[in-house]
């Protein structure tokens, strides 16, 4: 920072200020600033800035599995975000595996992160309220949580699963096939109690829903589930 005060001509604090707070510095001033910093191949030290300011400008998506098109998807929407904000992002997977996903956590706290995103293995882990309570904000996604502590977005599982149903209902089907699992997954519980509901409305029995379990929701499993569906 001082040869890059030094080829600009300005104060060791002009510099300070065109990097973390350029709006109060002239456009000229700091045109000529960024020309030396270019010119003298200039990279900030975010890691010095780090330890000074007690948090860095990244915030991190702890995914439950990569291989999902569902949750790179939400990878995406996180990104684009935190980009608009002047964020940098870590992508993290946990692979639906606990210990890995705590490994994770311990990491990403460690890093100061200014915050954590995450599709937890188990929401109701107490590791996932000590974070905000040492200083890491924690956004719970795709898993609803009311405890008053953390904020989540998630899905009504239980109304998109009511509104499938139904909607296969309407076209006359009677017996209809519901393939999801393993049931330990609360989304997938919430889409079975759903498509019941919709039965129930319907006058129709429960029995009517044919339930396939899967082991894990992968492409392998949907193959496997495929091919006991067709046996039916």
């Amino acid at each position: 920072m001082k040869a890059v005060a030094a080829a600009a001509g300005v104060s060791l604090g002009t510099v300070s200020n065109v990097l973390n707070r350029p709006e109060m510095v002239s456009p000229l001033t700091r045109a000529k600033v960024e020309a030396a910093m270019a010119t003298l191949g200039f990279v900030r030290n975010e890691s010095a800035r780090q330890l000074r300011a007690g948090s860095s400008r990244i915030l991190a998506y702890l995914m439950l599995d990569a291989g999902n098109p569902f949750f790179t998807d939400v990878a995406k929407g996180v990104e684009e975000a935190a980009r608009a904000a002047g964020l940098s992002v870590f992508l993290c997977n946990s692979n639906e595996d606990a210990e890995r996903e705590a490994d994770y956590l311990d990491l990403l706290e460690q890093q100061r992160v200014q915050g954590v995103l995450i599709t937890p293995v188990d929401q109701h882990s107490s590791r996932l309220r000590k974070l905000p309570a040492r200083g890491t904000p924690v956004v719970v996604v795709d898993r609803a949580i009311d405890d008053g502590e953390h904020c989540s977005v998630a899905v009504n599982d239980i109304l998109g699963g009511e509104l499938a149903i139904a909607h296969l209902l309407e076209l006359g089907h009677e017996r209809i096939a519901f393939i999801g699992g393993p049931l330990t997954i609360g989304q997938v519980v919430d889409r079975r109690d759903g498509g019941r509901s919709a039965l129930r409305k319907a006058g129709k029995p429960e029995s009517n829903l044919i339930e396939i379990t899967t082991g894990a929701l992968t492409v392998a499993e949907g193959k496997g589930a495929g091919q006991r569906l067709a046996g039916l």
